[in-house]
């Protein structure tokens, strides 16, 4: 699995997913068990797993915001290069824009900060764009260093090379939103749906107390197991239906 970038990644924050995750599993599984020690230790255990989840998330939207802010620095890039700037200079351009529009807790501008400071000691700007794309392992910025370095080598347009990158990025980023806006919706009602056996178990606990104590028992345990993994793996693949990338 590819990483953030370890000036990106807070460790502190690795606490987060496991009290989440625990909370979430223990209710879960107290619904199925209605053990409070097993459900504890089930629930500790499920915790500690939800980390590399919770960190496969954090990784998509880094990326997400990384092409969105890549998207502002090509386009200033361009901006500047048609103002008649050198190539070096419109990056530390493309920075002034791009704390306008994010700040300074930008992903990208951090990242210009480094790539200005390596021009300001003469390195090869396609070296160093190479870099930068090995750093953040993101598919945009790859495909751009890349073009960059063989349009440096071979003199070719730079600011139609920017131009393009830009305009390729946009219209990959509004399908990507487009799509999230169609999914969204079925996605909350997968969640919604996901939440309904639940529900009906705490009502049969409410309304009937005693009618699911057979379940509970040690014989019944295989039985709860056996849908507890159905419920599970029905939840899981509703929100892989839905996890479509461009």
């Amino acid at each position: 699995m590819k990483k953030i970038p370890d000036r990106y990644s807070k460790k502190s924050s690795l606490i987060k997913p496991v009290i989440i995750g625990s909370v979430k599993s223990f209710i879960l599984f107290f619904l199925f068990y209605k053990s409070f020690v097993l459900s504890f230790i089930l629930a500790l255990i499920y915790g500690i797993i939800n980390i590399k989840t919770y960190e496969k998330r954090r990784i998509e939207e880094w990326r997400w915001q990384m092409d969105l802010e890549f998207r502002e620095v090509m386009t200033g890039i361009s901006s500047a290069l048609n103002a008649g700037y050198s190539v070096e200079n419109s990056f530390k351009e493309a920075k002034m824009d791009l704390l306008l529009l994010y700040g300074n807790n930008s992903v990208m501008v951090k990242e210009l900060d480094i790539i200005n400071s390596k021009l300001m000691l003469n390195q090869p700007l396609e070296n160093v764009l190479m870099e930068f794309a090995r750093r953040c392992e993101v598919e945009d910025i790859n495909n751009f260093a890349e073009v960059f370095q063989t349009a440096k080598r071979t003199g070719g347009n730079l600011i139609d090379i920017a131009r393009s990158s830009a305009d390729k990025i946009s219209n990959k980023i509004e399908t990507s939103r487009e799509i999230r806006t169609m999914v969204s919706g079925k996605r909350m009602e997968g969640r919604i749906m996901a939440l309904m056996p639940l529900a009906i178990i705490i009502y049969f606990w409410i309304s009937s107390p005693g009618f699911l104590d057979c379940l509970y028992a040690p014989a019944g345990r295989p039985i709860m197991t056996v849908l507890l993994i159905i419920y599970v793996a029905a939840y899981k693949w509703s929100e892989r239906i839905g996890d479509i990338t461009v």
